[in-house]
């Protein structure tokens, strides 16, 4: 696929676009890259528009020293749709591409045509996994935190098991003998200095977050399926239960020995969801319907 580029505000914004047929866009998590849809890809072009974005401070996108808060990810989100001339689009996404997803469809709901949303990134299923961890330093120190994120970077040697402590058991020891589709270059730019910047600036203002954890979809929010990898470490299924309890997906999916990058770790059960769901939404205003009678 030929790498194309979208100018947002200064910024070059890479994304790749193939296929014919109802459009679905692709959003990696944080700290990995287009490419972790490879199977996914690989699969739906056949009888989608499959268009694969990096989120600027990754992969092929430009990396500059700040802009990256959530709401201004929202903001850029909402410009590429546009920029993509499509009707609707489908969205598939992974973590803060997930949250990206919930916080503009209920804004524009009118743009997407159905969400598959992987593991969402939310102030609860961030406390209450691995992620936390490192939440109330970037909060309460953002100044100090962006300063050393943008100094810093890992050594090339340990990319593999930064994108391997990702996996769950299904994918641990064999992403690590032969890498999955996609890990490599998902993996390669943290060795790039100043890559965890993004996460930094991510995690300094919680505000949008928690707005994720407060999104209550109504009757006009496009059709929603969430799917956890049951084994994630980096956030909490267990919180993902409970945001789904918010959220009233129309369809939910726990994925067992899965950890946060189902996409590779058990592409086709993945890749079934995907083309299930958006193949055949269902219709969102009779599903709202019946929870508000129930």
């Amino acid at each position: 696929m030929t790498t194309q580029f979208f100018s947002h505000n200064g910024n070059q914004v890479a994304y790749t676009r193939e296929g014919v047929g109802r459009a679905i866009l692709f959003l990696h998590n944080g700290g990995a890259a287009k490419e972790i849809w490879t199977e996914q890809v690989r699969v739906l072009r056949d009888k989608h528009e499959v268009i694969c974005l990096d989120h600027l401070g990754f992969g092929e996108s430009d990396m500059p020293e700040t802009g990256y808060t959530l709401d201004k990810y929202v903001d850029l989100l909402s410009a590429f749709i546009d920029h993509l001339g499509t009707e609707r689009v489908s969205v598939v996404a992974n973590c803060m591409g997930s949250a990206m997803s919930l916080l503009l469809a209920d804004r524009r709901p009118d743009i997407f045509d159905a969400l598959v949303l992987l593991n969402p990134l939310s102030e609860h299923t961030a406390r209450e996994g691995v992620i936390g961890w490192v939440m109330p330093a970037a909060a309460k120190f953002p100044r100090l935190s962006n300063a050393v994120a943008r100094r810093i970077r890992v050594p090339a040697p340990v990319t593999k098991y930064v994108i391997a402590a990702q996996y769950g058991p299904r994918g641990w020891r064999r992403g690590l003998r032969s890498p999955l589709p996609g890990a490599v270059a998902a993996g390669a730019g943290w060795s790039r200095r100043g890559r965890l910047t993004s996460m930094a600036e991510l995690f300094s203002d919680l505000t949008l977050l928690r707005a994720v954890d407060e999104l209550r979809p109504g009757a006009d929010f496009p059709a929603l399926a969430v799917v956890w990898g049951a084994a994630n470490l980096g956030l909490s299924p267990r919180a993902g239960r409970d945001l789904n309890r918010t959220l009233n997906p129309d369809r939910e999916e726990f994925l067992p020995r899965c950890g946060h990058l189902p996409m590779m770790e058990n592409p086709e059960a993945v890749t079934a969801i995907i083309d299930e769901f958006i193949g055949n939404p269902p219709n969102r205003r009779i599903h709202h319907d019946q929870l508000v009678r129930a």
